[in-house]
């Protein structure tokens, strides 16, 4: 720790007296408690293990150096299959049975949506740190105990429209999944065209589990669209592009940064050369950027260095964010004084990364990039 940090520390301490009143859920004399609920078995069950190798592997680095003030970090994760009424089954069993001190890395816009309310039950609310979710639901306004990493959807959505106004495609379209976070996310898309003075071409819903792919297809195949925006995640994304190439090829794709796993790139195969991706993290690949070198030393550590990808970097991330805020929060570790130690982190480095919290900031980056898949399965800058 520098001196800057200890400073900090020492800040968090002297502010949040208060914190030491409360029960600490999930913390003994050796050990930390953190919960994540994933998709480990539905449509989004291809982003699971780069979330949980990656995580695992920044806690065991840590673990390996002694633990955060002498306790060791322990991970449970529950499978929910992507549906919000199993998040919240796994919820209650964390949070009673279990008693975790925290959860992170939640899953999806509606998963999360239906969590909340458990969560702000508690009493201290149980913090949420760093969900996979863009949704503004989490963002506006901003809760307390709720600490975001990754851009906002909108973010991602306005990225991809001003590229596509600034290089002059006529026709854009999008498909969105049927759920909260399609919703949001065709939201987010109107949004942005309306602030360039520009009107959606088309566009066409489809199910999470890609029963009606071929509807969507034929939908957007008959509005001949030049590029086609999905906001989508997992199966849907995969099935439309393979179904959509065998009718036309004419458009070209641009989708969101939950597609930015490997085992995404191998279910495309070929199909996926050309399509463009939203990225709300740096480049893992990069040589030059300090967080991204540590990254993939901690994964081939870990016995994970194949499965190098954007989600991996960004559970990774997630994971040094909350290892950051134990540390700043002290041996007298309280939900209360993890949360202040988390809203100390002013221009936090991860390593050539800034994050940005404070009083009443819970947005810790609005960092978007573009990348598309080249050819042999690999993201390309």
């Amino acid at each position: 720790m520098n001196k800057r940090e200890f400073l900090g520390a020492l800040g968090v301490a002297a502010v949040a007296p208060w914190g030491a009143a409360h029960a600490a859920a999930g913390v003994t004399d050796g050990e930390i408690l953190l919960g994540q609920s994933l998709d480990l078995s539905g449509p989004l069950a291809e982003m699971a293990p780069d979330i949980v190798n990656a995580s695992k592997a920044c806690f065991d680095a840590v673990n390996a150096q002694g633990g955060i003030h002498g306790r060791r970090i322990r991970m449970l994760t529950e499978d929910d299959g992507y549906k919000p009424e199993n998040t919240v089954n796994n919820l209650r069993k964390m949070l009673g049975q279990d008693g975790v001190f925290a959860l992170f890395n939640l899953t999806g816009t509606a998963n999360v949506a239906a969590a909340l309310p458990l969560l702000a039950q508690e009493s201290p609310a149980v913090p949420l740190i760093t969900p996979f979710t863009g949704a503004d639901l989490v963002r506006a306004p901003g809760l307390d105990h709720v600490f975001n990493l990754r851009a906002s959807y909108g973010d991602e959505v306005d990225k991809l429209v001003q590229h596509l106004t600034t290089i002059g495609v006529p026709r854009i379209a999008v498909l969105w999944v049927n759920n909260a976070f399609g919703k949001d996310g065709l939201a987010g898309v109107r949004k942005a065209m309306d602030k360039r003075g520009q009107k959606l071409h088309a566009d066409a819903p489809v199910q999470a589990d890609s029963s009606d792919v071929a509807q969507a297809v034929a939908a957007l195949v008959a509005a001949d669209p030049t590029a086609i925006i999905l906001i989508t995640a997992g199966a849907p994304t995969v099935s439309f592009i393979k179904a959509y190439r065998k009718h036309s090829r004419g458009a070209r794709f641009y989708t969101l940064s939950v597609m930015g796993t490997q085992a995404t790139l191998r279910a495309l195969g070929e199909d996926g050369v050309g399509v463009v991706v939203a990225s709300v993290v740096p480049f893992p690949w990069s040589q030059s950027l300090p967080l991204a070198r540590e990254y993939r030393t901690a994964l081939q550590a870990a016995g994970f260095g194949q499965h190098v990808s954007f989600i991996g970097l960004e559970a990774y991330m997630n994971a040094r964010l909350v290892v950051e805020g134990l540390k700043r929060a002290g041996r007298d570790l309280t939900r209360p004084r993890f949360l202040q130690a988390l809203e100390s982190l002013r221009h936090y480095d991860l390593g050539g990364f800034e994050l940005d919290y404070g009083k009443g900031v819970r947005q810790g980056s609005r960092f978007v990039d573009l990348t598309i898949i080249g050819k042999g399965e690999r993201f390309t800058r």
